[in-house]
């Protein structure tokens, strides 16, 4: 369910319209990733910035998605699902895996980046509310690039990717290759919070948060 508004004021010139159209579009959503509920590898590329440190990456609009098309086609080249992109700023800090929020479980905590440059994700909150559920630590903090050796699981988590599970990260700039899934399987805690999280959309689950509406 996307919501969507577009300005349609007659106007020509850089400002903000002054008339708008509010629409809503239903549409059927298949896997994120072509691989489905499978790990997938992402990388980092430091020559690509997803948004400005104060630009509007905070924000849902269109604009957003522009800067990441040549960075994403880049990584399909060279065989990757999406873009692990830093900080902006300082080029430190994890901050979003392409059009999607990332995840990871370290040391049996749900982490996620702190960050003023990534959308605020309804799908992540949700999936931190059930973590909290099932009595994992939630923090959303500063996540360093070298901390990746030490996390566990780790996804990219959004309205279409649910948690699309990461098999691996290559730093391509320092030539780190980071191996999430051992296995080539799911994590345990990653299955569980994307069952849940289904389950309870499918209404095979009681949604305990009234999350859910039903529409008539």
């Amino acid at each position: 369910i996307r919501p969507l508004e577009l300005g349609i004021s007659a106007q020509v010139g850089v400002k903000p319209a002054n008339e708008y159209v509010f629409m809503i579009l239903v549409t059927p959503v298949g896997p994120y990733f072509k691989t489905g509920f499978k790990p997938t590898n992402i990388c980092i590329m430091r020559q690509y910035d997803r948004v400005a440190p104060n630009g509007t990456g905070l924000w849902k609009v269109g604009g957003n998605y522009a800067a990441s098309l040549t960075a994403g086609e880049h990584a399909h080249e060279l065989g990757y699902s999406a873009v692990l992109y830093l900080d902006p700023k300082e080029k430190k800090y994890l901050d979003e895996c392409g059009p999607a929020n990332f995840m990871a479980i370290k040391d049996g905590v749900y982490i996620t980046p702190a960050s003023n440059s990534i959308l605020p994700s309804i799908t992540n909150k949700s999936l931190m509310q059930l973590a909290e559920d099932m009595g994992i630590n939630v923090e959303r903090r500063h996540i360093t690039v070298d901390e990746l050796s030490d996390i566990d699981e780790a996804a990219a988590v959004g309205t279409a990717a649910v948690a699309s599970p990461v098999g691996e990260i290559h730093d391509l700039d320092t030539g780190e290759k980071y191996i999430i899934s051992k296995n080539g399987e799911p994590g345990p805690i990653t299955t569980k919070l994307y069952e849940t999280l289904n389950g309870i959309r499918l209404g095979e689950i009681e949604d305990t948060h009234g999350w859910n509406t039903i529409v008539e």
